[in-house]
């Protein structure tokens, strides 16, 4: 049986502990202010290497928490998502409201149909309209490999092969574009900054792209 690339991390991701790399209980997360909180949403994460991304290249500067809804953080990442049960929104809502941070990652481009309507209704209580998934791969020779370029808060180009959810025809300034697509949002939101990514970052970082690595880096707040 043959597999892609990305049935192969997906199958590698699976396995991965990350039991242990939770550390401290709930209620601890939730009385302290913690740096960079990265969201685990289970089956509403539609790509688990997206998370083992996060996880790996972020080390233990970053807590992985299970949705407690007073998250405080300075930055908080939920990647690949899906759905966004009540708990993960409000937790959404905490780090904007107290000046943070949010890198919301679509997991749209990998969801079923009904799955991606969902999204897209969780997403518009956000005041984020989300088009339907674009494949990237295959396409012309002419065209060459596809790159997402990142414009802030680094210049960066990092290829993707999958598939993009784009963000056209809404407020917010466009950080990222493929093939003239947007894919990548940032916009005020409270007291805080929303970024929405349409293109999944985790699994470039999973794979050990360098020029991912160097966005992250940039994009998490202190």
């Amino acid at each position: 049986m043959r597999f892609t690339r990305r049935q192969f991390l997906a199958s590698a991701a699976a396995v991965l502990p990350f039991q242990r790399l939770r550390f401290g209980a709930l209620s601890r997360l939730v009385d302290e202010t913690h740096g960079c909180v990265l969201l685990d949403l289970a089956e509403q994460c539609s790509l688990r290497e997206s998370l083992s991304g996060y996880v790996t290249a972020l080390g233990p500067r970053a807590q992985l928490a299970d949705a407690p809804s007073r998250l405080r953080c300075h930055t908080l990442i939920v990647p690949a998502a899906v759905e966004l049960p009540p708990p993960a929104l409000q937790s959404i809502e905490t780090c904007l409201d107290s000046g943070g941070r949010v890198i919301l990652e679509s997991g749209a481009g990998f969801a079923s149909r009904s799955e991606f309507q969902a999204h897209r209704a969780v997403l518009a209580s956000l005041q984020i309209d989300v088009q339907a998934p674009m494949e990237l791969w295959p396409r012309p020779r002419s065209r060459g490999i596809p790159y997402i370029e990142y414009t802030w808060p680094i210049h960066v180009q990092i290829r993707d092969f999958s598939r993009v959810v784009p963000l056209r025809g809404q407020a917010g300034d466009v950080i990222a574009s493929v093939d003239g697509l947007p894919v990548a949002l940032r916009r005020p939101s409270g007291s805080g900054t929303l970024l929405v990514l349409g293109s999944p970052l985790g699994p470039a970082l999973w794979a050990g792209d360098s020029e991912a690595r160097r966005w992250l880096e940039a994009s998490v707040l202190p």
